[in-house]
């Protein structure tokens, strides 16, 4: 059996999107999530579905003890269908953001956890801007927690690769060309990548050695149609 990997919150967006894609290549994937019918809904039964919840240490312990050669987290506080709360209270927002992910880095290191953790982050986490300014009101302490969940899991001992992606849309993937840059820029209204290729990119970083305890930024240009009637390349 090939080594696993695992996604904590795997019923939407980019975190969906990541086990739909190990899934169509035929990886064995294990899904930590809230509420497990919902998930064997949206994966039938190709996915190891677990029960738990990042803001519940013990519940993270039990559903990720394994060997893996990734973990995901793909928690975020988002709008109200999943009960996150966009407009939440700062403490909760905390709790699942920053919280949630120490429960996760802990839990690994109590297994004995080999493998790498990929945690996806926005451009510019850590320097000033309008949109990020936006985004810490409406989300309330956001650009702490993304700080400060950063630096705990550089600090972790584990290994590590954060991607941080600028605005996402739910175009679909392969419509523009995605480069890697280092982690200096700002965040801005502009450059905007497909919740789709961000989970390509978080695929490749999990399994790629020079990525091994990097983090790097997502930049994103139109994609130009090909004049030899070959398809454009798939690359980073």
């Amino acid at each position: 059996m090939k080594t696993p990997f695992c996604i904590i919150g795997a019923t939407r967006g980019t975190g969906l999107l990541i086990a739909q894609q190990l899934l169509e290549r035929g990886s064995n994937v294990k899904v930590v999530v809230r509420d497990p019918g919902k998930a064997s809904r949206l994966l039938g039964n190709r996915a190891d579905v677990r029960q738990g919840d990042v803001i519940d240490a013990r519940s993270i312990r039990d559903a990720i003890a394994g060997d893996y050669r990734a973990i995901f987290f793909t928690v975020a506080a988002t709008g109200g269908m999943d009960g996150r709360a966009l407009f939440g209270s700062k403490a909760k927002i905390r709790e699942v953001t920053y919280q949630g992910l120490l429960n996760v880095v802990d839990a690994a290191h109590s297994s004995g956890f080999k493998g790498r953790i990929t945690l996806p982050s926005v451009v510019g986490a850590d320097r000033s801007s309008l949109i990020i300014s936006i985004l810490n009101t409406i989300k309330s302490g956001l650009q702490r927690n993304l700080i400060e969940r950063e630096l705990y899991l550089r600090a972790s001992g584990l290994d590590y690769t954060i991607v941080r992606a600028p605005i996402l849309t739910s175009a679909p993937a392969g419509q523009t060309n995605v480069r890697i840059t280092r982690a200096v820029n700002r965040l801005t209204a502009g450059p905007k990548i497909s919740r789709g290729d961000l989970a390509r990119v978080m695929i490749l970083a999990s399994e790629q050695a020079v990525a091994s305890r990097k983090t790097f930024d997502l930049r994103t240009h139109a994609m130009v149609a090909p004049t030899n009637g070959t398809q454009p390349s798939d690359r980073l």
